[in-house]
């Protein structure tokens, strides 16, 4: 037993006094009666004392007794009395709010009531139920376990707390929610009470792990809502036409019913093409649209018809412009570039004699084999200079040269291995500190890069790639397509551009990337912290953004502003508690009796009232007399 607000001295002590005061009061007041004498009794010789006369037992104990009964029961009340120990008397509770992007659904027939408002109403019933001496700390729950307020004995602000709360952007991670409630109690400094969460219990299959069950309850929300909408959205150029996207469209049912849905497709406000597809329950399907544009612009995908979740019936996407690289190639012999230049949509070539040479530059110049006649601007492919040509000194001349080999690391020689090219007759430059070695045989560098006085890049090849034997080797073309994503990387990679859900993403990595290539960029250009495992570039986001995942030569776009959806129920573990708790639930152990106490004290008063009160409420005559 405990008192919370006295201690045990003080209780004894007021009790004490109010029994002292009571029983003399009783001695006093209970010892006067009516009684008719003769008024002569009153009649004392003078300077006799008036005889005194004093009962010596009391008249009604019980009412006395009713009296000290219900004084005690208010002194119990003042002094919140408590069964137990002062150790145990306070408890810390955590309350995990399922705040996941799902629960923005609305329940069927009321009138707009979501999910999260019923997982609300049963916060407050479980808040209700707690002893306030116990202190509660309330957590939103989603991708993230984020606490919304410190540990509280005022279960107002806690009840403020739950009322603000709003669904996020992500699916639930109950696992992670759990472990972060035990390791805060753990560390609370008082007895650890329940873990109560309240929700549907939607996850992603991935976050299906074992819940340890021990002091958990579960406050379950039903959720039949019928439910079809758009799990992502992908958009990627064409590999046969270079003004087309491929758009991907997957669609999934989350009801429990088939239902036949329609995908619409806007580009900039206009109609682009629908389809419609019958969904089984718990499934889902893929859809494709071709869309032709070179432009860049808002690509938009509804889903009809509208249902009680709208989030996931709409996304869109911000199509980039699909870019070109303007090409001057300056030759008397253009055949020897079409084919290579030719391939790739996005270079825009075009055919010069070197008599017209113009020094502006606004891509990429080739010079092939003679000297202009003013120093080229911006990014220059020289090819085979002779040596009173060459913009880089020319120190010797070697024929059939062996035992080519290229540098490592550098972007224009990713995927050169081959050592035993044949080159014919090549140039040997004498390089400078500052420049790159692209190829090396035992006489010096036959092909380098430098800076082209600051604003533009310069490449010297002491061969030419296209003649002679070296036409027919791989590493040609693939020297040449090197050249031209060096200079021009935005134009060449390769853009993939989605949007689905926040939370955890998984972008594919591409075989040639390395780790020290990838970078994830938020919309301000921000790194964000990635993990690679599993093949795969793997980041978390948990709120609605734009990411740039660049790796290699690919840079995918994710756009994530669908909400993260669930795919697999939380089966909580077995022999937990559920529901609001009764008084003989262990949350209701401790609880507060002194409002109890405070009415049986009263009802007690009230009894001795109306069972001896008023009976003597009345003003008493003590003497009445009469003459003699």
């Amino acid at each position: 037993m405990v008192f919370l607000n006295l201690t045990l001295g003080q209780f004894f002590l007021l009790f004490g006094s109010v029994s002292a005061i009571s029983v003399a009061l009783y001695l006093l007041d209970r010892s006067r009666r009516r009684q008719i004498v003769s008024t002569i009794r009153f009649w004392t010789q003078p300077g006799d004392p008036s005889p005194v006369s004093r009962r010596k037992n009391i008249q009604q104990p019980l009412s006395l007794l009713l009296q000290l009964l219900g004084m005690l029961f208010l002194l119990l009340a003042l002094a919140q009395f408590q069964f137990g120990t002062r150790a145990n008397t306070s408890r810390s509770h955590v309350l995990l709010l399922d705040t996941s992007s799902w629960m923005a659904a609305e329940l069927p027939g009321s009138g707009g009531k979501t999910l999260l408002d019923q997982a609300k109403a049963n916060a407050l019933a479980w808040l209700k139920a707690v002893p306030s001496k116990d202190r509660v700390m309330l957590i939103r729950a989603d991708g993230l376990s984020t606490p919304a307020t410190a540990w509280e004995s005022d279960k107002r602000l806690v009840g403020k707390a739950i009322l603000a709360a709003q669904p996020g952007a992500t699916v639930l991670n109950i696992s992670q929610a759990v472990e972060f409630a035990r390791q805060a109690q753990a560390q609370s400094g008082s007895v650890a009470g329940e873990v109560v969460y309240t929700g549907p219990g939607r996850i992603a299959a991935r976050e299906n792990v074992p819940v340890e069950g021990a002091g958990l309850r579960v406050l379950a929300v039903d959720d039949a809502v019928e439910n079809a909408g758009l799990r992502s959205v992908g958009a990627r150029h064409s590999g046969t036409n270079a003004d087309t996207w491929d758009v991907l469209v997957r669609v999934r049912n989350y009801g429990r019913n088939p239902k036949n849905v329609s995908a619409t497709l806007n580009f900039g406000n206009a109609p682009m093409g629908s389809k419609g597809i019958l969904l089984p329950p718990g499934e889902e399907r893929e859809l494709t649209f071709p869309l032709r544009t070179r432009a860049a612009g808002l690509l938009e995908v509804r889903v009809y018809p509208q249902d009680g979740f709208p989030a996931d019936n709409y996304a869109s996407l911000e199509l980039p412009q699909q870019k070109t690289l303007h090409v001057v190639v300056y030759t008397n012999d253009a055949s020897l570039f079409r084919a290579a230049l030719g391939s790739d949509p996005r270079v825009q070539a075009e055919y010069r004699f070197p008599e017209a040479f113009n020094p502006s530059n606004d891509g990429l110049i080739v010079i092939d084999r003679f000297r202009p006649s003013s120093k080229p601007k911006g990014n220059v492919l020289w090819l085979d200079p002779r040596k009173e040509q060459s913009p880089v000194t020319v120190k010797s001349s070697v024929d059939d040269p062996t035992g080519v080999s290229w540098a490592a690391g550098q972007p224009l020689t990713d995927g050169l291995r081959s050592r035993d090219l044949r080159f014919g007759t090549v140039s040997v430059f004498d390089a400078l500190p500052g420049d790159v070695r692209i190829a090396e045989i035992d006489k010096g560098p036959i092909a380098i890069s430098r800076a082209n006085d600051g604003n533009g890049k310069l490449v010297v090849l002491g061969f030419h790639p296209f003649l002679g034997a070296m036409k027919y080797e791989l590493a040609a073309p693939l020297l040449l397509g090197n050249m031209l994503r060096w200079v021009a990387p935005d134009v060449f990679r390769d853009v993939d551009v989605s949007t689905q859900g926040a939370g955890s993403v998984a972008a594919p990595l591409p075989a040639s990337a390395s780790s020290g290539a990838i970078q994830v960029l938020s919309e301000s250009g921000v790194s964000l912290p990635f993990n690679v495992q599993d093949k795969s570039i793997q980041f978390f986001a948990g709120e609605a953004s734009r990411v740039r995942v660049i790796s290699g030569g690919s840079e995918r776009v994710y756009s994530l502003t669908l909400p993260e959806m669930w795919d697999a129920r939380w089966t909580p573990p077995a022999g937990i508690k559920r529901g609001i708790p009764s008084w003989t639930d262990t949350v209701q152990r401790n609880m507060d009796i002194w409002p109890i106490l405070a009415v049986i004290g009263a009802l007690l008063l009230l009894a001795e009232w109306i069972m001896y009160g008023r009976t003597t409420a009345a003003p008493r005559l003590f003497v009445v007399g009469r003459s003699a």
